[in-house]
């Protein structure tokens, strides 16, 4: 595989391990009694943060040419299987599948592919790259 490849695939990686925590914190929150304790909503933002930045950032660290693109493949990616897993894994009823599904696929793979593009031009940036778009910058 070549190194952009292999930078998405390590993009997306993290982006998978860092929804299953996301997951797995959220079943956890929400199987106590009397709602979700006060650390689960302390630790919201800092997942949702990382979610948006460390895929990206990791693939604009590995594939310093054409960093944006990049980042914004492991976001866009990411973002539809991130809402098609909490869709089917949170039993969403048939009937409003499709139309809250085909909404939230949108949105989550716009915004995150924004997201991981700036932070694969700041994984880049980190790693001392001159390329941020695939044009070397003098």
């Amino acid at each position: 595989m070549s190194q952009r490849a292999n930078s998405i695939a390590a993009g997306l990686g993290f982006y998978a391990v860092l929804v299953a925590a996301f997951y797995a914190v959220h079943r956890l929150a929400f199987d106590v009694a009397g709602g979700p304790p006060m650390w689960f909503w302390a630790s919201w933002p800092i997942f949702d943060a990382a979610k948006a930045v460390v895929p990206g950032a990791a693939a604009g660290w590995l594939c310093r040419a054409g960093a944006l693109r990049s980042g914004a493949i492991v976001g866009g990616v990411g973002g539809l299987i991130e809402v098609l897993t909490f869709g089917v894994l949170n039993v969403m009823p048939l009937s409003e599948f499709p139309a809250r599904m085909t909404v939230g696929i949108v949105v989550a793979a716009l915004m995150s592919a924004f997201t991981n593009a700036i932070g694969a031009a700041a994984g880049a940036f980190w790693h001392g790259a001159r390329t941020l778009d695939g044009v070397a910058r003098d």
